[in-house]
């Protein structure tokens, strides 16, 4: 009888994925790629970077909800997935607010040369002779 009850449920029974699903998902996922390589060549000015990410976060949304079954998953698998996703949101975005914080002289781009003006020869004057 615990038998009949199992096999009712519709939640129970493995899911028959037919291989057409995953055929069309790699399709787009194979043009989603060519599309990024083409973009990647091109000069779109400030779109570059937006352009690209939106093509990689549809490519790994795909991913995630056809190729890892999120689609199908129960309710823990999704809570772990949505937390995972949350914190790495805060990681990227506690990067950034200490960066967008900081002073421009403590940033990576603005360090000093080293070419400074103690080894600047003034003007009009002739450099010391070099004796070997």
């Amino acid at each position: 009888m615990a038998e009949a009850t199992n096999t009712a449920h519709s939640k129970d029974k493995p899911h028959d994925h037919g291989t057409k699903r995953y055929f069309i998902v790699w399709a787009i996922l194979i043009a989603c790629t060519i599309l990024t390589v083409k973009t990647g060549y091109m000069d779109l000015g400030s779109y570059n970077l937006p352009l690209a990410l939106c093509i990689a976060t549809l490519k790994a949304t795909l991913v995630v909800l056809f190729f890892m079954h999120m689609t199908e998953a129960a309710g823990t698998n999704r809570i772990v997935f949505v937390t995972s996703f949350v914190f790495m949101l805060v990681m990227i975005f506690g990067v950034f607010g200490d960066l967008w914080t900081r002073s421009e002289m403590s940033l990576p781009y603005h360090t000093p040369t080293t070419e400074g003006p103690e080894i600047a020869v003034p003007e009009g004057a002739t450099p010391p002779a070099h004796h070997e």
